[in-house]
């Protein structure tokens, strides 16, 4: 009887491994939602004026689809600069300018936003 008892509890360890065993576990890490390719990023600003606003300034840039650009920030006057997309991101520099001594560097920055209102870094951005 103790080999009948001992096979009747493999039995029900082995089906209660098999149970677990085919039950699946989806716990995911959340995940950010896809962001904006680079050709959806282009399509959005080329050839296109934006008014902006940041933290510290307000403006409005024309991104011309030869990657320049021509931004005017309020109160302080206008500069040229260079403009690419990457995946996710505008890129932009800047010459200098009176407000703006030594330019800017290429910087990108995350692009977040849809119908006409987009987040570029801490600024936003609204069709001109």
């Amino acid at each position: 009887m103790t080999e009948f008892l001992r096979s009747i509890v493999f039995l029900i360890i082995a089906l209660e491994i098999a149970a677990c065993a085919s039950q699946t576990s989806q716990t995911y890490a959340p995940t950010e939602a896809a962001g904006l390719s680079q050709a959806d990023i282009r399509g959005i600003f080329s050839s296109k004026s934006w008014n902006w606003t940041s933290p510290k300034n307000s403006g409005q840039t024309l991104y011309a689809s030869d990657g320049t650009s021509l931004v005017e920030v309020k109160g302080k006057g206008t500069t040229t600069g260079k403009w690419e997309a990457k995946d996710g991101q505008l890129c932009e520099s800047y010459a200098p300018a009176p407000f703006l001594p030594n330019g800017a560097p290429m910087t990108c920055q995350s692009v977040t936003g849809s119908s006409g209102n987009y987040q570029v870094g801490q600024a936003r951005f609204t069709p001109a």
